[in-house]
């Protein structure tokens, strides 16, 4: 009986590892899937040639266009992050730093 429940787990788990094992193909990555909502384009206010857009304001004074026309942004949430960080030399320059999620 042992034997017989030994054998049947080996046979189960046998096909189940040989999958499981990490695949190498000489340091080349591959990704399947397919790409669902396209990305968001961002830019300063008016800068963009698409209709759709909608306005962030950073701060008081800073905002930023984005495209909202069919891609991942056409909801309400946002696929990313966006700071500003003024410039020390400057008042009105400082820098955008989008972070995609």
């Amino acid at each position: 009986m042992n034997l017989k429940t030994l054998l049947s787990s080996v046979l189960v788990l046998l096909p189940l590892s040989a999958f499981a094992a990490p695949q190498t193909s000489s340091g080349v990555i591959r990704f399947t899937g397919q790409i669902v909502d396209s990305g968001c384009e961002v830019g300063r206010v008016g800068s963009l040639a698409s209709s759709a857009s909608r306005q962030i304001e950073l701060q008081p004074g800073v905002k930023l266009d984005v495209d909202t026309y069919r891609n991942a942004c056409s909801h309400q949430a946002l696929p990313f992050s966006v700071t500003y960080q003024a410039l020390k030399t400057s008042t009105d320059n400082g820098i955008v730093t989008i972070t995609y999620l």
